[in-house]
């Protein structure tokens, strides 16, 4: 479905996203997706770039207003 962002979420950072939503830690997101803690870093750091977010709660929140969650 489209996304109203102007660099849309890969189907990755949606997940690693939704993880953070259920609270996962990196170490458990990372664990959960085998991959390393600096991946899951990568995509945080996109994540939060493309939802201009400062941090956890406030991608969460962007995310839901725009319903990717």
């Amino acid at each position: 479905k489209p996304q109203p962002l102007i660099d849309p979420l890969s189907e990755r950072e949606i997940e690693v996203l939704r993880l953070m939503a259920e609270g996962c830690k990196y170490k458990e997101i990372a664990e959960r997706l085998v991959v390393s803690i600096n991946t899951i870093r990568h995509h945080t750091r996109n994540v939060y770039s493309k939802l201009d977010a400062t941090n956890r709660t406030r991608a969460i929140s962007r995310a839901k207003e725009l319903n990717l969650l």
